[in-house]
Formats: structure tokens, C-alpha cells, sequence
């Protein structure tokens, strides 16, 4: 089997040289099974046919035209030098490099992601045409069908249509190394009553989210289900009811929160997937597997350090994956910020640096780069400078609220402590109200109302976050302290007592000094000042000094 680093530079090698038939006779390509399963002989014209087919279609999405359109006038119609085909674009250069670097990516991603699914033995030509079997299927392959407009309106069209629009854009972008059909494609089963098997099948993806949108003057309601193509099994449901005031607004919150939802739930159930089918992993499932165990809250001491094992693993089947590099990356950056290994806090955020670095080398955009990018910082008490590394991600990603969180928290220990609230309670909370990690940016909401004195309000944000995580320690402790702030003595000592069981031998002078994680020194004057409160309400609640 061809290495991916292998698989890659063919790739590159034969976009390049896409107008010499010459040069490509001499590609590795030819003798990938993606050329030699289709139907005629693996020749340069059927290989030029194979890039210029799959990146009409990956990219048919009108959101991704810009990208096929830089991608045809640099490979498949070459303007005489890249700068001319940024200037016939209107691109600035830095933009249009912006464009063809994630285009070439996912376009090797897809044909990678094929060739690792194509069985290598040979299979008579009529078989070709038929669909993959579900296992065939790439990993994390998604349809977004149409959704329906209940509200009777037809001139209601477009909303509804413009939602499941914007979702197939920002879950491609959102889920990095998944499939999602182009729009173009979605959209032929508007109006068209399709078994969700045969779509599977018809499209050969793993999943189909379908859902239907009710439109009143005054509200937004919204359903979405996401089912198994292979065995027409709901996996997960949600209801999503607005008010219909700022209708883009709604719409943007609407799908930033359907985006994360349903990836979070196909990592999740791919890695669940993954973990069944033990025999034969390779460096996709490996990863795919470790994902599962620290996405949406779950990056708890053991799996996270199973999690960097699988990640090991899946650099033993291809050294160049990036998902694996920053996935160790970022585990270990966990390790810290979740308090499993302070002891080794230095050496765990140097490796995450290395890999941070390693991966942003090879693909510099990837939004987990970006997120392991500003936790690194955060937790190296360069706070201004995570800011900017969120906003990053945020721009590219606007469906991703722990961007927002970390704003917040830099904000925070930067010692704007309104504008953290701000950041806790109308961006990340208001994106992700039902998310699996939303007690960290509650947690933080709840520390910056006491430092403000707002002590009620903390102790109702700290007790969703303890219901969103009651496993973690310092979620009783913050808690604790709120109720003691408000003259609530009795509950406070009873939640302080949850706490010291987990950890005993905390003090007010340790807790002062270990502010999370961060270094104490780095934190703002302000944010010292106003954390006297909360030290005063671990105080009465019970912790010795």
C-alpha cells in the first residue's frame, strides 16, 4: 500500500503538471487503485479526468466555487503565473494562496480517502458500478438533505434553503477530513420522498441529516434528525425553537449550533465505530478513535492518555498525518489545562509546541492547529496573543464556541473581567447552549460574575456548570465559594465537603497561586484583586488558609 506522504506529493506533482501528458505518464498516480479500478487503462488523459471530475464535484458548493475557481485557472486552465490568476480572480495574492492551499488539501484528502477504500484485487467491471457496501464508505461521509418548509410559504424557500446551505459549508469546514455531498448534488432530492438507504447508497456516504423548518412571524422552529445510512438507525435529534427578530442572526446562531452538534455526535459515533471493528486499523480509525475520547468534554486523565496512544499508533501507519500530530498536540495541552500532570507541565507543553509546529507546517489553516495554537499560548500566560490566535479561528470557523471561551478566559485573566462575562454568556453560551464542554466557559461566566460581585447569578451559572460536569473537582469548589459569597453557609460547606474528598490538601495560598493551570505571575493586577472574592468565599465555605 502507498504511503500517504507518497499518495500526497503524486498528487501535487500531477496538478502541476496537469497540461503534460509527457510528465504525467510518469506519475505514481497511475498505478493507484483509484485509476486502475475505473473502467479503460490508467492513462494521463483518465488521470486528468480523475483530479478535474472529483474537484468539480467537491467543490460544487456555490460557497466553494472561488475555491474550484482557483484551482482550474492554477492546474486545470493555468493563467501564465499565479499573481495573473489573482489578479483575474480580484483576490489579493495572500488570499488566493489562502484558497488554493485549502484546496489542494482537501481535494488530496478525498482521493486519499478513496484510494484507502478501494479493494486492491481485482473485481469484473460490472461490480464497479455498484455502491460501496457500508464499510466502503469514507469515514465521517455526510448528506444534508433539503430540509422541509412546513410553514406552507413557498416565498419562505430561500431561509430554509439558505440554512442547509450554510450547514454544508461550515460542517465541511468544521470536520476536518470528513466528506460532505456539495449542495448541487444535496439538492437533487428536493421535493423527493428517497428511503434514507437508498441515499446511502445512491451517494455512497455513512450519514444523512435530514430535518424540517417551521417559520412563524414570530418564531423559528427547526428539527433535525441524523441517521445511519446502512441501517436507517437514529442517532441523535434536537430541536431548535427562535425567535424569528433578526432573521440572519438566527439563522447563523442556528447553524453554528447544528454545525458543532453533529460533528461532535459523527466523531462519536465513528469512534465508536472505530473501537468495534478492532481488526485492521489503520491510521484514519486510529485517529478517528482518538478523537472520540476528547471531543465534546470527555477528556478525562485515562483517556486522554489513551487518546495520545491511539494518536501514536496512527504516526506508525503514516508519520505525516496531521490529524494525529495535533491531536497529540492538543491532548497534552489538556493534560495540563485540566490539571492531570502539572508535575510535568513544561516538558508536555514543549511536545505540544513541536507538534504544533510540525502540523501547521504542513497544513497551516487546520482549524485544530488553530485551537491547539491559542490553548498553547493561554497556558503559557501569553494571553493577548491567544486572543488573536481565537480570533483566527473564529473567523474561519465561526461555529466553534470554545474560540469564544478562550477569549473569554484570556480576557479574563487580562483583568477585563465584563468583557469576559460578555464573551461567556452571549457568544460561546448563546452558539452552543446544549454542548457536551459548555461548563468551561460556564465555570468562567461563574468566576467572573464573583469577581464582579454578582454572587447570585454565579451560583445559578456554576450549578449548570456542575450539571453539564459534575466530575470535575474544582466546578464544587468555584460553587461552594459562590454560595458562601451569598450568605448561604449550609450549602456552601456541604459542596465544599464534595470537593475537599477529591482534593484534600488544597489551600486558599495553593488555589491563589494555581489560578487553573496558568502561570501566576502572568495574570493581571485586576484579575488578583478581584479573585480576593472568590478566595474569601473558599474561605467561608470551609478552606483553610
Amino acid at each position: 500500500m502507498v504511503a500517504r506522504t507518497d499518495f500526497e506529493s503524486a498528487v501535487r506533482d500531477a496538478l502541476r503538471n496537469y497540461t503534460r501528458s509527457d510528465l504525467l505518464a510518469r506519475n505514481a498516480l497511475l498505478d493507484a487503485r483509484l485509476l486502475t479500478r475505473r473502467e479503460g487503462a490508467a492513462t494521463p488523459q483518465a488521470l486528468k479526468v480523475l483530479l478535474s471530475e472529483t474537484a468539480a464535484t467537491l467543490f460544487a458548493n456555490e460557497r466553494d466555487q472561488r475555491i474550484y475557481r482557483v484551482l482550474d485557472l492554477t492546474y486545470f486552465n493555468p493563467a501564465p503565473k499565479q499573481e495573473a490568476a489573482a489578479d483575474r480572480l480580484g483576490l489579493s495574492f495572500s488570499t488566493y494562496r489562502r484558497y488554493l492551499t485549502t484546496g489542494v488539501d482537501r481535494l488530496i484528502e478525498w482521493l486519499w480517502q478513496r484510494e484507502q477504500q478501494t479493494p486492491q484485487t481485482e473485481v469484473p467491471a460490472s461490480d464497479l458500478a455498484q455502491p460501496p457496501s457500508p464499510s466502503a464508505r469514507p469515514h465521517l461521509s455526510i448528506v444534508i438533505l433539503p430540509f422541509l418548509n412546513l410553514s406552507g410559504d413557498a416565498s419562505a424557500d430561500y431561509i430554509v434553503d439558505g440554512i442547509v446551505d450554510s450547514l454544508i459549508t461550515d460542517l465541511s469546514t468544521w470536520l476536518t477530513g470528513s466528506f460532505v455531498i456539495s449542495r448541487s448534488t444535496a439538492f437533487t432530492y428536493k421535493g423527493r420522498a428517497v428511503p434514507v438507504r437508498q441515499v446511502g447508497e445512491e451517494l455512497g456516504v455513512r450519514y444523512v441529516l435530514e430535518g424540517s423548518v417551521l417559520l412563524s412571524p414570530d418564531r423559528v422552529r427547526i428539527n433535525v434528525q441524523l441517521i445511519d445510512a446502512a441501517t436507517d438507525e437514529h442517532l441523535w435529534a434536537e430541536r431548535f425553537d427562535k425567535e424569528r427578530r433578526e432573521i440572519l442572526q438566527v439563522q447563523d446562531e442556528i447553524v453554528a449550533r447544528l454545525t458543532r452538534s453533529v460533528g461532535i455526535h459523527l466523531i462519536h459515533d465513528e469512534g465508536r465505530r472505530r473501537s468495534s471493528e478492532r481488526s485492521g486499523w489503520d491510521a484514519v480509525d486510529l485517529a478517528m478513535r482518538a478523537r472520540a475520547l476528547v471531543t465534546g468534554g470527555g477528556a478525562n486523565e485515562e483517556r486522554t492518555a489513551e487518546a495520545i496512544d491511539l494518536f501514536g499508533r496512527a504516526l506508525e501507519h503514516d508519520p505525516d498525518y496531521v490529524d494525529a500530530i495535533v491531536g497529540i498536540a492538543l491532548a497534552r495541552i489538556y493534560q495540563v489545562i485540566n490539571l492531570h500532570r502539572l508535575d510535568a507541565k513544561d516538558v508536555l507543553l514543549a511536545e505540544a509546541g513541536e507538534m504544533i509546529s510540525r502540523a501547521g507546517a504542513r497544513v497551516p489553516e487546520h482549524q485544530v492547529v488553530l485551537k491547539a495554537r491559542g490553548l498553547l499560548l493561554r497556558a503559557r500566560g501569553r494571553f493577548s496573543e491567544a486572543i488573536t490566535a481565537s480570533e483566527t479561528l473564529v473567523a474561519r470557523n465561526p461555529a466553534e464556541p470554545t474560540a469564544y471561551k478562550e477569549i473569554g478566559l484570556n480576557k479574563l485573566y487580562l483583568g477585563a473581567t465584563r468583557e469576559a462575562a460578555e464573551w461567556f454568556r452571549r457568544r460561546a453560551d448563546a452558539i452552543a447552549p446544549r454542548d457536551p464542554e459548555r461548563w468551561t466557559w460556564l465555570q468562567g461566566l461563574g468566576r467572573a460574575l464573583m469577581q464582579l460581585g454578582h454572587d447570585a447569578a454565579a451560583v445559578d451559572a456554576l450549578y449548570r456548570a456542575l450539571d453539564n460536569n459534575p466530575g470535575y473537582p474544582r466546578g464544587k469548589a468555584l460553587l461552594a465559594a459562590a454560595e458562601a459569597l451569598t450568605g448561604d453557609l449550609q450549602t456552601a460547606r456541604l459542596h465544599f465537603a464534595e470537593y475537599a474528598a477529591l482534593e484534600p490538601d488544597m489551600t486558599v495560598r495553593r488555589f491563589a497561586e494555581q489560578p487553573w493551570y496558568v502561570p501566576p505571575d502572568a495574570v493581571s493586577p485586576t484579575y488578583r484583586r478581584e479573585s480576593e472574592r472568590v478566595l474569601d468565599g473558599l474561605r467561608r465555605a470551609g478552606m483553610p488558609d
